[in-house]
């Protein structure tokens, strides 16, 4: 593996040549090596089979008598089997009869000196004894060096010594000539593979070095192109596949950009509209008190209209820039959605609520707009009727919202939660709607580790389910009776028709609320219109606010982007 260091100097091409021959002259030199130490103990284990060979041949000889005296039969032993050739031989006779003043005379030699013995082993009889890189000095004053056999034999009752030195020249010449061609062969064969390596590299990067070209010459104009995919489905081939996707999304996200902006802009274009007629109608002075009584109270709805959109374009713009990260308190949503049953809507529609106490953790205000949004929405499609459940499933809090109309196609319900889309266009801008609604409720949910999806409801219609993390209910709420002061009560249980809703839930007070205090929050939300519900009364019913209605609501006083089929 190439080093990373290596790779930031030098380049992927020249990091992966050196690389590839740094481990072939690793390889070669261990190779090598192995290669010139096997054919050297190969050719000295041959020298020393022929040696020792030579040598017992030469023993028997001498064993076998058959010249009748010892010194007869090593010199012809040695005359007969050993008097040509390089290898070096003696035969040695042992005439000791005192062992304290021994007599060995050499009867037997060639090219060497026949009076000086090449060694003073005495090897008993049938004893082999093997010494490699035995040096022996010629009779003409040369050193050889060699491996020297001695073996013990005896002839007419006398020990005799054989001496069989074959000399090392060949085996060291031929370990010298192995050596130098690895020297030679070796470094040639790392340029090589060196040079080999850089060129395959570069044809193999070829393809990359195309998709980069073709990446930088891209504007933001040209997101429409793709890069060149190679024939081979290989790593590069699947780059390339990668980067055509990427480009894809680039391209769909920059179509989502410039649509969201024309969008915007065709939104903040009418009530931007309105006001600048009213107050150029204003300005002449022409009209009665009346009418600029009717011209103020129109801008104020404008006004609020417009400030509710941009509201709700901010709100999609904290969560495209980092996420929403929404206030961690403890919310009822049977209080939220209790306050549904007593807001008046536009088209008259009132909202019937089943809810049972549920609470979760999140943002009071970005929950309340999510119920608001579904509410609103429901109304505007509903024919008569609008409802509204909260309750507990597993360790899930659920709230749905369904209406009588006539409900989201199949193949619209993914999409109904993209921004500024209206599935019935004329009636959504009559209304007021911004095509805003439902996408705030996907980010708000998603924020807060929800979900939303849509279902037929019952009786015909759209039905909406919220799914959100309940909050875990506290020990002394699931069966037992709280006091005044929030303590557990002692003594039998009062027999009563119906538990008020506030003595199955501890009073806040006594659980503090849950907040990341790290996190970067997003400012409190108010929705518009919504009635403030009180953290310190969870069991008292909130008091609506009043709402007001100007002449502009008559144009889309609910939440901005609320009616979205």
């Amino acid at each position: 593996m190439t080093p990373r260091w290596l790779r930031t100097r030098i380049g992927v091409r020249a990091a992966s040549a050196l690389s590839a021959a740094a481990v072939v002259a690793v390889a070669l030199a261990i190779g090598g090596f192995a290669l010139v130490f096997l054919v050297s103990q190969s050719l000295h284990s041959a020298v020393r089979t022929s040696a020792q060979q030579e040598a017992d041949q030469l023993a028997e000889r001498v064993h076998a008598n058959d010249n009748g005296q010892p010194n007869k039969n090593a010199f012809f032993a040695v005359d007969t089997l050993a008097r040509s050739g390089e290898d070096i031989v003696q035969v040695l006779v042992d005439y000791t009869q005192d062992p304290g003043d021994p007599v060995v005379t050499v009867e037997g030699a060639n090219n060497t000196s026949e009076h000086v013995p090449i060694a003073n082993l005495r090897p008993a009889d049938r004893q082999v004894i093997v010494q490699d890189n035995f040096v022996i000095k010629r009779p003409n004053g040369t050193s050889v060096s060699t491996l020297l056999v001695a073996q013990g034999s005896e002839t007419l009752g006398l020990p005799v010594y054989v001496y069989v030195a074959q000399p090392l020249t060949s085996v060291q010449a031929a370990t010298d000539t192995l050596l130098f061609y690895l020297l030679i062969g070796v470094p040639i064969l790392i340029l090589v593979t060196g040079i080999a390596t850089y060129e395959f590299a570069g044809r193999a990067l070829r393809p990359v070095e195309a998709i980069r070209r073709q990446v930088a010459r891209l504007t933001e104009k040209d997101l429409g192109k793709r890069v060149p995919v190679p024939l081979a489905r290989d790593e590069v081939g699947r780059l390339a596949e990668t980067m055509n996707e990427m480009l894809a999304r680039l391209e769909d996200g920059q179509g989502v950009q410039r649509r969201f902006v024309a969008d915007a802009s065709h939104e903040l274009r009418s009530p931007l509209a309105t006001i600048a007629a009213g107050l150029e109608l204003m300005q002449n002075g022409e009209s009665s008190p009346e009418t600029d009584a009717a011209t103020i109270t129109a801008l104020r709805g404008e006004t609020e209209r417009l400030n509710r959109l941009v509201d709700a374009l901010l709100l999609l713009a904290r969560a495209d820039e980092r996420g929403l990260q929404p206030r961690r308190e403890e919310v009822d949503l049977d209080d939220i959605a209790d306050a549904e049953r007593v807001r008046p809507g536009d088209s008259g529609v009132p909202a019937e609520v089943h809810a049972e106490p549920v609470r979760v953790i999140g943002d009071r205000g970005q929950l309340a707009r999510v119920v608001r949004n579904l509410v609103d929405n429901a109304r505007r499609h509903a024919s008569t009727r609008v409802l509204v459940t909260v309750r507990r499933e597993g360790g899930d809090a659920v709230v749905e919202v369904s209406d009588d109309g006539p409900g989201v196609p199949l193949a619209d319900r993914s999409r109904v939660f993209e921004r500024f889309v209206r599935l019935d266009d004329a009636r959504a801008r009559s209304d007021g709607g911004s095509g805003l609604g439902l996408a705030i409720v996907s980010e708000v949910l998603a924020a807060h580790s929800g979900s939303v999806e849509i279902d037929d409801a019952p009786g015909g219609g759209a039905l909406f389910r919220v799914r959100l993390p309940a909050a875990p209910v506290p020990e002394h709420a699931a069966g037992a009776p709280v006091d005044a002061d929030g303590g557990l009560m002692s003594g039998p249980i009062p027999e009563i028709e119906s538990v008020p809703r506030q003595l199955a839930l501890p009073r806040p007070g006594l659980t503090p609320p849950v907040r990341d205090s790290d996190a970067r929050q997003d400012p409190p939300t108010a929705p518009w219109g919504m009635p403030a519900v009180s953290a310190s009364a969870p069991g008292r019913q909130p008091s609506p606010a009043p709402r007001p209605n100007p002449v502009g609501a008559a144009r889309g006083g609910g939440q901005p982007g609320s009616d979205i089929r």
